[in-house]
């Protein structure tokens, strides 16, 4: 009852799937001392790593000081995250914003998610850079609607076009103030209140399905034959329908990141 264990990341927005790693984070109470739980966050990151889940390679877990603190020092880290321009800002706010708490105290998280919501409302150029991340990663398709593959005829499912919603989608909901996680129930939102006219909704929700069903598929596909699990789908094998379906999940990502450049005003970025 003094602390709430969150996680983050695709856990927190229930999008899990096969390949995982660990990101989680722990808020205590402003009366604890902190230093007296390091041991069991060793311990408790530890175990995870026994299980199967492999540590963050950015180093988001509950071991680290910086993802284990007082519910005090997380209100002024927020305020770092928002004032700052440093890449690294933008992502801890993305993955912190997503986070749920899935142990201890739920009052322990909830107002700081409450206080990134207020805070950024005064914050347009913050909210266009952290919309901008959606741009990141192209788009594989060309003008003329062709699959762009490597050179072995894969394409990177998450990069390609699954990063792209998602952070657009999380773009817009930290924008309108939206307590939901999931990027399904956040775009459903979004379209109630008007952000997204009900087609666009619609077709974002149906090319995320669509790409989130490829990469589980590859996903199990890799592991039938024991091949390390990553977001490279192998489309030689693709027929006319499936190839057809992924070239307009593509277009769809492509004219909402149009859209997001348009709402957030990208345009003027630097």
């Amino acid at each position: 009852d003094k602390c709430a264990l969150l996680v983050m990341g695709s856990e927190g927005r229930d999008e899990q799937i096969i390949k995982t790693d660990q990101d989680n984070a722990l808020i205590v109470a402003n009366d604890i001392d902190v230093a007296l739980l390091r041991p069991h966050m060793e311990k408790f990151s530890n175990e995870l790593i026994s299980f199967g889940y492999p540590p963050c390679e950015g180093n988001i877990m509950v071991n680290n000081p910086y993802w284990c603190k007082r519910q005090a020092e997380f209100v002024k880290q927020i305020e770092v995250w928002l004032e700052g321009n440093d890449m690294d800002y933008y992502m801890h706010l993305a993955i912190f914003f997503d986070a749920k708490c899935v142990a201890g105290d739920q009052t322990l998280f909830t107002p700081l998610k409450t206080k990134i919501i207020k805070m950024v409302k005064q914050k347009d150029v913050f909210m266009a850079y952290f919309a901008r991340n959606s741009l990141l990663f192209e788009t594989p398709i060309n003008m003329f609607s062709s699959l762009r593959t490597t050179n072995e005829g894969s394409i990177d499912i998450k990069k390609g076009g699954m990063f792209a919603i998602v952070q657009g989608v999380r773009s817009l909901a930290l924008e309108n103030g939206l307590m939901e996680n999931s990027t399904v129930k956040r775009i459903k939102k979004l379209h109630q209140l008007g952000v997204l006219e009900k087609e666009m909704a619609s077709e974002l929700i149906e090319a995320f399905g669509l790409l989130a069903r490829l990469r589980l598929k590859g996903h199990i596909e890799k592991q039938k034959h024991g091949l390390s699990l990553d977001n490279m789908i192998d489309i030689t094998s693709f027929g006319k329908i499936e190839r057809d379906m992924l070239k307009d999940s593509f277009t769809i990502v492509n004219s909402f990141k149009k859209f997001i450049t348009h709402h957030f005003r990208l345009g003027h970025l630097q």
